[in-house]
């Protein structure tokens, strides 16, 4: 299955207009969870430029990438 991440950005968008403002990060976390099985690291990448709750989930996302390759290169 391929999924569009301009398509899944503008579902995000719309949907986001209904979520309160003190709930889209959190909003935000959890769908990302769910895309890092479902999207490569590129399609990650891309939908993280969205907004700054998408930038700030993928980035907490890599940043934990990163930290278990150092940890299993040790």
């Amino acid at each position: 299955m391929t999924i569009d991440t301009e398509l899944l950005g503008e579902v995000y968008s719309t949907l986001k207009q209904y979520i309160p403002q003190k709930d889209r990060q959190e909003a935000s976390d959890n769908l990302m969870s769910i895309l890092v099985d479902l999207l490569g690291d590129i399609e990650l990448k891309e939908f993280s430029g969205i907004d700054s709750y998408t930038k700030r989930s993928y980035d907490e996302y890599a940043g934990n990438s990163l930290d278990d390759e150092e940890d299993d290169e040790e």
